[in-house]
């Protein structure tokens, strides 16, 4: 729908291809600055400087590419993508929910110089370089969008004042309203309540979350929280200045201050068990969460997954939707073309209630016959989407074009009914990986190759061939029938010969951990802080095929024995939530060693500094060997005479064990990256005595 058939609510798509078109849109913008109520709210969002002919111009901002997630529930007239060096599949996600009714999505399509040597870096995987990365989502994506685009001509044709979103009143719809009058009555109870607000992008979830915070009066203390305090800038808008923000590790701490009302925006970006410790560090106040159902930042399922299930098991929750469109009108344009640009609705496909499978057989999947295959690759992302907690628009380019990834399906009745991406890692050159071991290279989208060299100080590791499990997913009424199993060992079986490692990387839970160790996989590895998407440690697993494989596997574990008690207690010191029990316990599970006994020999804890010392490994990984290497007669001189700043890091990182926070502040540092610096360099200057004596 283009032109005249569009309402004044309807969003429009411009698309520029050339300089001539960027002259268009920023005359055509400039044009649309006349005399307003309010002045125009414009973003262009960039990884380099903006374009001359659009840095002048009144109220543009730049938002850097890196950013952008942090503007999650802003909104703007206009939005701008630079989109020259190849479209960033999340930015255009997340850029078009920032638009609101009648503005425009401008996305920059130009030729950038050297945009061909650089677009698809970010896929590109040893050996590969950039010309072997698939062009598969870009192509359906660019055909998609240019569907739906409006003429720049036409565009620049409408007047000047219509152009840009009309001014609107601080007012809601009537589902809004209706909303806003069950959350004050919900609210006005003397009990604690639970609410949960469900909405796809641009329903008013948030104005409307907003609206009902204004209308509270006489109901005691308040806090919002979100991902972000850059994620509440439209809540707050409507909330009024009455509505504090407060961030989320605040409130889960031992100490936080009791609030009667809580308000979760965009609870999606949020890791679960901080949600969950949300509901049980306040269980005395109205909690209200709210998140989107259908986009870029996890498409809610993961709250729905993990977290819905767990608080309705906890009581009664008061379940709201948002279905009519609120900051555009129904049956927009730009929602519509890139919901099936990004499949960011696709879901699993329909199946009978409890189908046979007997006919259920797995295959490897061709990724050029399932991109032109739209239902298949509906019903296959759809399962990881449902699957995973949160799967982005990135996932969806990472599956279709990286060029090590490889993907395996179990079919039934011509359905996907489960799925796995593998990716193929290792067999690097010694250089490379000595490389990486000193820190002077990443190995890119080699995950355990790049752990095991620079993290766990495996030099040689990465010289082996293996395949990594990325994401497995299984169809939800299947589930609990054995696919996932039966998926997992025919990739094992369909590898080639020269495998010696299968492997992978994953946010902890006792189950995850259960179903991979039944399959031969082995715990080597926790990782020192949590995952920004699952909000617990990732952790590695491994199952060796070959001697050298099983040597290393060995040797791993026997270091993750004697490390994880303090790696565990550092985790809790630095954001002040100890894991919980059931999760410490599958943790510690079958390692070979007690986890306080065979303490380092001073050899090993000299190694162990050297290494920390000059190499890229973290504190936490080697935490016991270097408190060790720190507790030897002749290292405690040498500690005592390190500069004060140095010497207070040293003390509360690694003596007391306290957090980096703690270390920061005691040594009077500016950011918490310079005061990891500065415990490297403390170990440096204390291993450079080991060479002289």
């Amino acid at each position: 729908m283009t032109g005249p058939e569009l309402s004044e609510r309807h969003r429009r798509l411009l698309v520029i291809r050339d300089e001539a078109g960027l002259e268009l849109v920023a005359r055509g913008i400039a044009e649309s600055l006349g005399p307003r109520e309010r002045p125009g709210e414009l973003a262009w969002v960039t990884a380099e400087a903006l374009p001359p002919s659009l840095a002048t111009l009144p109220g543009l901002r730049s938002v850097p590419l890196r950013e952008l997630g942090r503007w999650l529930g802003g909104s703007f007239d206009l939005v701008g993508v630079d989109a020259r060096g190849g479209l960033a599949m999340d930015a255009l996600g997340q850029a078009h929910g920032l638009v609101r009714g009648g503005g425009a999505l401008i996305l920059d399509l130009r030729e950038h110089p050297g945009a061909r040597s650089t677009r698809g870096r970010h896929l590109a995987a040893f050996p590969h370089g950039v010309e072997d990365v698939g062009a598969r989502l870009a192509a359906h994506v660019e055909r998609t969008l240019g569907a739906a685009a409006t003429p720049l001509e036409r565009w620049l044709a409408r007047p000047p004042s219509a152009r840009l979103p009309p001014d609107a009143a601080l007012t809601g719809s009537a589902e809004q309203a209706e909303l806003v009058a069950r959350l004050l009555a919900l609210w006005s109870s003397p009990e604690p309540t639970r609410a949960v607000l469900l909405a796809d992008r641009g329903r008013g979830k948030s104005s409307a979350l907003g609206l009902a915070l204004a209308g509270r009066t006489g109901q005691g203390s308040l806090a919002i929280t979100a991902g972000s305090e850059r994620a509440v800038v439209e809540l707050r808008r409507f909330a009024g200045p009455r509505a504090p923000f407060v961030p989320m590790l605040e409130l889960l701490a031992e100490d936080a201050p009791r609030f009667d009302t809580i308000v979760v925006d965009e609870a999606a970006q949020l890791p679960v068990p901080f949600l969950r410790r949300l509901v049980l560090r306040h269980p005395e106040a109205h909690l209200a969460f709210a998140t989107t159902t259908h986009g870029y930042e996890g498409t809610g399922r993961g709250f729905g997954l993990r977290f819905l299930s767990w608080l309705e098991g906890r009581g009664p929750v008061a379940r709201f939707e948002l279905n009519a469109p609120i900051r555009w009108a129904a049956g927009d344009p730009v929602e519509r073309a890139v919901f099936e640009a990004l499949l960011l609705d696709a879901e699993p496909a329909r199946l009978e209630a409890a189908p046979e499978l007997a006919r259920l057989r797995f295959e490897a999947v061709d990724r050029d016959a399932l991109a032109a295959d739209r239902p298949r690759l509906r019903e296959l992302f759809g399962l990881l989407v449902h699957a995973h907690y949160r799967t982005t628009p990135g996932d969806l380019e990472r599956l279709l074009d990286a060029p090590n990834l490889e993907l395996h399906a179990g079919l039934l009745d011509g359905h996907v009914v489960a799925a796995t991406l593998v990716a193929r890692e290792g067999s690097l050159p010694p250089e490379l990986c000595e490389a990486a071991a000193q820190g002077k290279t990443r190995l890119r989208a080699h995950a355990l190759p790049d752990t095991l060299v620079a993290h766990l100080g495996r030099t040689a590791a990465g010289e082996l061939d293996m395949r990594r499990s990325v994401r497995i997913a299984v169809h939800p009424r299947l589930r609990r029938r054995g696919l996932a199993t039966a998926l997992v060992e025919h990739v094992h079986r369909h590898a080639p010969p020269s495998v010696e490692l299968f492997g992978t990387l994953f946010g902890a839970t006792p189950g995850l951990l259960a179903f991979r160790r039944s399959l031969g996989y082995r715990l080597v590895r926790v990782s020192a802080s949590r995952g920004a998407r699952a909000g617990e440690p990732s952790v590695m697993m491994l199952r060796p095929l070959s001697d050298r494989a099983r040597a290393l596997v060995d040797g791993l574990r026997r270091e993750l024995a004697s490390e994880l008690a303090v790696q565990l207690q550092l985790l809790a010191a630095d954001d002040g939530l100890p894991l919980e029990p059931e999760l410490v316990a599958a943790l510690s599970a079958g390692l070979d060693l007690p986890l306080d006994d065979a303490p380092p020999t001073p050899a090993q804890a000299r190694r162990a500094a050297r290494g920390y010392a000059h190499g890229p490994r973290t504190f936490e990984s080697r935490a016991t060997a270097l408190r060790a290497y720190l507790a030897l007669p002749e290292v405690q001189p040498r500690l005592a005479a390190l500069e004060p700043s140095l010497r207070r890091v040293v003390e509360t990182r690694a003596l007391a064990l306290r957090s980096w926070s703690d270390a920061r502040a005691a040594a009077d540092l500016d950011s918490l990256p310079a005061t990891m610096r500065a415990l490297r360099r403390a170990f440096r200057a204390l291993v450079s005595a080991d060479a002289i004596s």
